[in-house]
């Protein structure tokens, strides 16, 4: 019986590496090959590969620069394998993703960089109702004296930010819609 060090199995259309076996008997490997495999000696081979049928060596395929893109062992190229609609979702997702990041992520109003979280929204706009001067800390965590009326432009300024950063989502949004193609989806930026 004959004992094998290193053995891959690989599709016999595509080289696609389908398994590998370290310290294995021929009987063994026989019985685990599938109709569409062939057995090859080889080293321990890296799973982003395939068997190149004329070089007889495993050919690396590399990391794929989108993290969308899945290797096509009949071309021997990555790909994507989304259609329109699914790439058009994706983008939105991270339009929206975004989106939040900037409604949340803090306004400027008169020099000061304010917090613009749901809670701190809340705060904003029950000081500018309130309307009664305050002492009100900012995202830098120092405090600056506000009156009822700057509080209520602080209120403002905060419904200003919050509107500018969802016309350019819903900007955006239409983009996404009217795109024909991948590659005007992904020219598309908040």
């Amino acid at each position: 019986m004959i004992n094998f060090e290193h053995v891959c199995v690989v599709d016999k259309d595509t080289g696609r590496l389908l398994t590998y076996f370290h310290n294995v008997s021929e009987a063994m490997v026989e019985m685990n090959t599938p109709e569409n495999g062939v057995a090859v000696l080889c080293e321990a081979p890296s799973f982003k590969c395939y068997w190149d049928f004329n070089k007889k060596q495993f050919i690396k395929v590399g990391v794929p620069e989108d993290s969308n893109l899945v290797f096509d062992y009949v071309t021997k190229k990555w790909t994507d394998p989304r259609n329109l609609d699914e790439i058009k979702a994706q983008k939105w997702a991270e339009i929206k993703y975004e989106r939040d990041q900037l409604e949340f992520g803090g306004f400027e109003f008169e020099g000061s960089i304010y917090d613009s979280d749901q809670v701190s929204q809340g705060r904003i706009m029950g000081a500018a109702i309130a309307g009664v001067e305050q002492v009100w800390t900012t995202a830098s965590n120092s405090t600056i004296t506000l009156t009822g009326s700057e509080l209520l432009e602080l209120y403002q300024a905060l419904q200003a930010h919050v509107a500018s950063v969802h016309d350019r989502g819903r900007e955006a949004r239409a983009a996404i819609n009217a795109a024909s193609t991948k590659e005007e989806v992904e020219e598309i930026h908040l």
